[in-house]
């Protein structure tokens, strides 16, 4: 409901997220920070469904670090929670992939991406991979369409910055619970005014933990402006699936 005062209405009440296309999960069991086990990763979706989100990507981590056999085994994992994904809810495999040393050698094996090649990419919080535009524009050549993953987070970045990703091409992904304070201070205030801009395509919930998401999500509140540029977010999102 709105407060006669703040004129802000709870995220929650909006049912903005019935029917959402999560793009930006970390439910695959044990092979990320995501969640550990199968029985979790039911349990969660099974929630999240309660609350309408009933088609999501599964975006695990993939860096540097990351074993050169993940697909095979990031499959492996997928095809057995499928077998046992609730009712009612879709699930398909992609990937966050990681703008590190050894992002070189996953586009030569070819990236788990979205429908249309869309790509989910991040980088580090403090400072940007070497070539970073030029990287992008190499994704490109590959075919797929990068997405980059909560842009608000990234301390290094800045309205120039935010301004030549859009006229490359690039494509910027809201993480919801930036609003709510989660990340910290700046990165809600730079999510409201990126949202407030029109500067995001698409939104995800990059949820790793059902509690810490859903302790989250009840505290964030919108202005009418905010709720109406997390509805355009959330049509964009259907065009991925």
């Amino acid at each position: 409901m709105f407060s006669f005062f703040s004129r802000k209405e709870r995220l929650s009440a909006t049912g903005l997220l019935n029917g959402l296309v999560d793009i930006h999960a970390h439910l695959l069991p044990g092979v990320d920070d995501g969640v550990a086990t199968m029985e979790e990763s039911v349990r969660t979706l099974s929630a999240l469904a309660g609350m309408g989100i009933r088609r999501m990507y599964l975006t695990s981590h993939v860096m540097d670090t990351t074993d050169a056999g993940y697909k095979a085994y990031y499959r492996e994992q997928f095809e057995a929670l499928k077998a046992v994904c609730p009712e009612g809810v879709e699930i398909r495999l992609a990937a966050e992939y990681m703008l590190d040393m050894g992002f070189a050698a996953r586009r030569e094996e070819g990236l788990l991406a979205m429908s249309g090649g869309h790509v989910l990419v991040e980088t580090s919080y403090m400072a940007p991979p070497p070539d970073f535009i030029e990287l992008l524009y190499e994704v490109v050549l590959d075919g797929y369409h990068p997405i980059v993953a909560h842009p608000e987070r990234y301390m290094y970045m800045g309205d120039r910055d935010y301004r030549e990703l859009k006229e490359k091409g690039c494509r910027l992904q809201l993480n919801i619970l930036s609003l709510s304070g989660l990340y910290g201070r700046r990165a809600e205030e730079v999510a409201r005014r990126l949202l407030k801009e029109g500067y995001y395509d698409h939104v995800g919930t990059d949820i790793h933990q059902l509690e810490k998401f859903q302790k989250a999500l009840e505290t964030i509140t919108l202005h009418k402006t905010e709720r109406q540029e997390l509805e355009r977010l959330v049509r964009n999102n259907d065009g991925l699936w």
